[in-house]
C-alpha cells in the first residue's frame, strides 16, 4: 500500500507524524506535488493560520484545505486557537473527511463536533511548567486546604461582557472586601493594558516589553507566558477562583491557561465562558464541583441567566463553611490535578487521530 503525506510546517513533522503509527510513506511539502502524486493513499495535516511555512500564502487556507480535501483520505488541521471566527472556516471548508485539532469543541453541532479532536495544547504548556517548578506546586497544595481570610480572586483580564458581569455584580453587591479582584484597560498596541492593576507573583521576570499576557517573563528560572504563571500569593489569601476564559461565545468552548491553573493549584472554580463549558470540560474527563454548588447555570444558553445563576454560586460558597467545602471537593480536586499533569495531551490528540487514520485508510 502506497502512502504519500504532505505537510505544511515542520511543527507537523517534528512534533506530531513520530506519535502516529503510520506505514512506509513518501513525504511531500508542495500542494501542487502532492496533487500530482499517484500514491494509492494520501493523508494531509496542515498548521492552521499559525505556523505555516509553505503554500498558504499564495492559496489562502480555506482553499487549500478544499484541495487537500478532494484527494487526501484524511486532512487534519492542528491549531491551538479556537474562537467564533473559526465558524466561518468551518463554512467554506469542512468536509467529512477534515478533522479539526483544536482546544475545546463546538456546540449543538454534532456534524462538526464529531470531526474535532480536543488538543489540550494550553493544559499541556501549563502542566509542563509547572511538572517543573515542584516547590511552587507544594507551596500551593500545602495552602489549598486551609481556610482563608477572602472567597474568592478573580482575575477578569481586559473588558469584555461576562467580565463586566461579575465586576459590576461584585460593586453592586459590595463584595470588595471579599474577594481579590482585577479588571479593566482596553487593549493597547504599545503598553501593557493591565499595567495599572496587573498582580504580579514574585519570581517572575519581563523578558520583552509586555504588551500583553501572552508576552515572555522568566519565572523562577522558567521561559513561559505571563497568563500561565499562577498568582501563588493571592491564592494564598482566597479559598476559590473565577474563570473568566478568553471566548464568552455560547457556539463553543476553548480551553485555556486560565482553565488549567486553578486545577494545577487544586481549587474550587466557578466558570464564566459560554453555556456547556463544564459539559464540555467533563468530555474530556475532569470533574467538576456538582457535590457542592448547583451548576445548573452551565446549561443556561441565556447569557444574563446564565452569569446569574453562576453568581449565585459564588454568594452561596461565601456563606458556606470553608472546610466544610474542601472536605467534600477534596476528591474532585485530586481527580483533577493528576489528570491535567499526567496525561500526555499530545498523545491523547495523537490516539484520536489514529483512529480516523484507520477508519479512513484502512490501515
Amino acid at each position: 500500500m502506497s502512502l504519500t503525506v504532505y505537510i505544511d510546517s515542520s511543527i507537523i513533522e517534528n512534533e506530531w507524524l513520530g506519535r502516529l503509527k503510520l506505514p512506509q510513506y513518501r513525504l511531500c511539502r508542495n500542494l501542487v506535488e502532492f496533487e500530482a502524486d499517484t500514491a494509492e493513499n494520501k493523508l494531509a495535516f496542515v498548521a492552521q493560520r499559525l505556523h505555516c511555512d509553505n503554500d498558504e500564502a499564495y492559496i489562502g487556507f480555506e482553499s487549500k484545505v478544499n484541495r487537500l480535501a478532494a484527494i487526501s483520505a484524511a486532512v487534519f488541521s492542528i491549531e491551538s486557537e479556537l474562537h467564533d471566527f473559526h465558524w466561518e472556516i468551518f463554512r467554506k471548508c469542512h468536509h467529512e473527511n477534515v478533522f479539526w485539532l483544536l482546544p475545546g469543541f463546538v456546540n449543538d453541532r454534532d456534524d462538526i463536533n464529531k470531526n474535532i479532536i480536543c488538543w489540550g495544547d494550553w493544559f499541556k504548556t501549563t502542566a509542563n511548567l509547572y511538572k517543573a517548578l515542584p516547590d511552587v506546586v507544594k507551596d500551593m497544595q500545602d495552602h489549598a486546604y486551609q481556610t482563608k481570610p477572602k472567597y474568592f480572586d478573580m482575575f477578569l483580564g481586559s473588558p469584555k461582557p461576562h467580565r463586566s458581569f461579575v465586576f459590576n455584580s461584585v460593586q453592586e453587591k459590595r463584595l470588595f472586601e471579599k474577594v481579590v479582584i482585577t479588571y479593566g484597560g482596553d487593549w493597547k498596541t504599545d503598553t501593557f493594558y493591565a499595567a495599572d492593576y496587573f498582580v504580579w507573583e514574585p519570581g517572575c521576570t519581563p523578558l520583552q516589553p509586555i504588551i500583553g499576557t501572552a508576552d515572555f517573563v522568566e519565572y523562577k528560572g522558567q521561559r513561559t507566558h505571563l497568563s500561565q504563571v499562577i498568582a501563588v500569593q493571592t491564592m494564598k489569601e482566597c479559598a476559590y477562583s473565577v474563570i473568566a476564559e478568553t471566548d464568552f461565545d455560547n457556539t463553543l468552548s476553548c480551553f485555556t491557561e486560565k482553565s488549567a491553573k486553578p486545577m494545577i493549584a487544586k481549587r474550587l472554580f466557578i466558570a464564566y465562558s459560554g453555556y456547556k463549558f463544564l459539559f464540555n470540560l467533563k468530555r474530556l474527563g475532569f470533574k467538576t464541583f456538582d457535590c457542592v454548588i448547583d451548576e445548573s447555570y452551565d446549561l443556561e444558553i441565556d447569557d444574563n441567566k446564565r452569569y446569574t445563576m453562576a453568581f449565585e454560586q459564588i454568594e452561596r460558597l461565601m456563606n458556606m463553611e470553608q472546610q466544610e467545602v474542601y472536605t467534600k471537593i477534596k476528591p474532585v480536586l485530586d481527580h483533577n490535578y493528576e489528570l491535567l499533569m499526567s496525561r500526555d495531551w499530545d498523545m491523547y490528540s495523537a490516539e484520536q487521530m489514529q483512529l480516523h487514520i484507520n477508519r479512513c485508510v484502512g490501515f
